[in-house]
């Protein structure tokens, strides 16, 4: 089965920040959902993997949950990067993250770490990309971090890019 593997900025990092209303946060949504369903009708592909990471990688997962309504075929895999992942985060965002996880075809721990550790979110991309044909990344040119070495990761494996511009 072909898989997508999503990669994309924090809210952070948006000209909107965590205003997903933001009509700019719309259209990007929209340009997902496009994308993903290109994928999955035009060229067979029937696995989603989503990082869990805030923004881009829920954003990503709750679209395919939301394709899964049209796409009964399609999976969502969720990697998380360990078992501490997502337990910090305010009490909104934690919910958010379990109910993705609860509606997910199939939750990867890629460490078993109790412990928040920035190595393992390295592990959790280079898994992503290792089990995609295909990356979706929702990038701004020029930025620094986990997305620009996910992307630099999958052009050392010579994996298809889509790159979608906030």
């Amino acid at each position: 089965m072909k898989a997508c593997c999503f990669t994309g900025h924090r809210p952070k990092k948006f000209p909107w920040g965590e205003n997903e209303g933001d009509v700019r946060c719309v259209a990007l949504k929209s340009k997902i959902k496009f994308a993903a369903e290109d994928l999955i009708v035009r060229r067979g592909f029937g696995k989603f993997i989503s990082g869990m990471a805030q923004g881009t990688d829920m954003i990503c997962a709750e679209i395919i949950l939301t394709l899964k309504k049209i796409y009964p075929q399609i999976r969502l895999e969720c990697a998380v990067p360990n078992c501490a992942f997502g337990k910090s985060w305010r009490a909104d965002k934690t919910q958010r993250f379990e109910e993705i996880l609860e509606r997910a075809d199939i939750v990867t721990y890629v460490t078993k770490s109790e412990i928040y550790r920035k190595r393992d979110l390295m592990l959790r991309n280079a898994y992503m990309v290792d089990a995609s044909d295909f990356v979706l990344a929702v990038y701004i040119e020029g930025q620094k971090g986990g997305t620009k070495n996910t992307l630099d990761y999958a052009r050392r494996k010579n994996k298809e890019i889509l790159l979608i511009e906030p």
